[in-house]
């Protein structure tokens, strides 16, 4: 039996979209998406359950607007000791159709 929880499976992006809190006016490495959240890199913490405004831009400057909440935060460190936090996001704007967040995944595979 599987341990995965989430309800629509994750791809990786490889740095193919581009991540910005726009609450708090910074950017953001994104990791993986999916229709429900995404995985994402920050040089800082993020508490669990912070609501935030993220614009995720692709290359050819398509953008989407989504609501999130925080989740997951987690500190990780690499060998040379650099710290950054990995925080899982679930979007939560009902108002947002998944189509938003469906054609952005579509452009990016």
């Amino acid at each position: 039996m599987s341990n995965e929880r989430r309800s629509s499976p994750r791809i990786e992006l490889l740095d193919r979209l581009h991540g910005h809190i726009a609450s708090l006016g910074t950017s953001v490495r994104v990791r993986e998406m999916s229709l429900g959240g995404m995985s994402i890199e920050t040089p800082f913490e993020l508490p669990e359950g912070d609501l935030h405004e993220f614009r995720l831009t692709l290359g050819d400057d398509s953008t989407v607007l989504l609501r999130g909440r925080v989740t997951r935060c987690r500190l990780v460190q690499t060998a040379e000791g650099v710290a950054s936090y990995i925080s899982g996001v679930q979007f939560i704007d009902e108002e947002q159709p998944d189509t938003s967040v469906g054609d952005l995944i579509d452009k990016i595979k």
